[in-house]
């Protein structure tokens, strides 16, 4: 009985060890010569991290607000670069895509290698992408898909696991489904006496009427906006928010690797907030800030303060949409900010 036991073993560590010799071989071969296309295709920030991480001191992690700019602008400097002049004994390499959110900069940071000398890590703080418009936006399926091939694994698995749908693939109708279920469930209560929502929920507040003139007729423009504005910030973050989850895992995994973290968390369009719905909104912004800046600060990263930082004139998208992109002289003050806590 025994050397039958001793026979099975044997030949199943030499499978093993077979198995394992092919899997390596697998990956050498995918990423000898298919991982760069894939990567071109679905992660491009992995072929720019590992262009830039080993030479920089400080590497920031943005989305659109970087480097958005506007024709009339007296320069195209982005807030990285306006950050980066500031500091010209600091090697900067910067990683940044539109649409981007923590969720993709998690995987990036964990393929950030330990070095000796501690770097600094500037990831963007976008309050927006609280909000259940982006946890369930269409795009999401996508950048969940970038994501997987971020992995810090074996390339080869990282493709088996995209083949096989093994991430957050969830389609446009099922996460519409479930941005409505919370527009029309997700309560909002103040904490603040002075503050009192007669309508709790984004789908109420959206249907309430807006900009009417004498005869009752609305403004349908500003009504639109207005709307926007609802669904972009109406919302109250706490422990169970996805994002906040996916900074306390960013952050945790940088502080392993000895990195300095800083938060940019960026301008918001306060003033526009405030015409277009009022009070109410501007301190549900206001308190989800104070709830960020509190958790971030306590945990050890540093936390700059910019959501109030600019007045309406520098959103390049007021008219349209709640957005941020800013113009040179918005772009300029925010890397400022951000310089100065270096």
């Amino acid at each position: 009985m025994g050397q039958e036991i001793k026979h099975i073993l044997s030949k199943g560590l030499v499978r093993l060890i077979s198995i394992g010799l092919l899997a390596v071989g697998f990956n050498q071969l995918y990423t000898t010569y298919f991982l760069e296309a894939d990567l071109d295709d679905h992660g491009p920030m992995l072929l720019e991290l590992n262009k830039i991480a080993d030479t920089s001191d400080v590497i920031y992690f943005g989305e659109s607000s970087n480097f958005t700019t506007h024709p009339d602008d007296y320069n195209t400097l982005r807030i990285s670069d306006n950050i980066a002049v500031k500091h010209p004994n600091y090697s900067f390499g910067t990683i940044n895509h539109g649409a981007y959110h923590v969720g993709m900069f998690l995987p990036l940071v964990k393929q950030v290698q330990t070095t000796k000398e501690p770097k600094t890590i500037i990831v963007t703080m976008n309050l927006r992408t609280f909000n259940q418009d982006v946890i369930y936006g269409p795009s999401e399926a996508n950048l969940r898909l970038a994501s997987r091939f971020y992995q810090p694994t074996l390339p080869i698995l990282n493709k088996v696991f995209a083949s096989l749908n093994h991430y957050d693939n969830r389609s446009g109708h099922e996460r519409d489904l479930l941005k409505w279920k919370a527009w029309t469930y997700d309560t909002l209560v103040s904490t603040d006496d002075s503050v009192h929502f007669k309508v709790n929920t984004i789908r109420r507040w959206c249907e309430v009427p807006k900009f009417l003139d004498s005869a009752g007729v609305q403004d349908n423009a500003k009504r639109q906006l207005a709307d926007q504005y609802i669904k972009a910030y109406a919302f109250q973050i706490d422990d169970s928010n996805p994002m906040v989850q996916e900074f306390d895992e960013l952050l945790q995994v940088a502080q392993q690797k000895n990195m300095r973290v800083v938060f940019n968390l960026i301008p918001e369009n306060v003033e526009d907030a405030a015409y277009y719905i009022g009070d109410n909104l501007v301190w549900l912004m206001q308190t989800n800030r104070d709830f960020l800046v509190e958790r971030y600060t306590n945990l050890g990263a540093t936390v700059v303060d910019n959501l109030e930082l600019l007045p309406s004139k520098h959103f390049l998208d007021r008219a349209v949409i709640p957005q941020e992109h800013y113009d040179a002289k918005g772009r300029e003050l925010v890397g400022l900010q951000v310089a100065q806590v270096l």
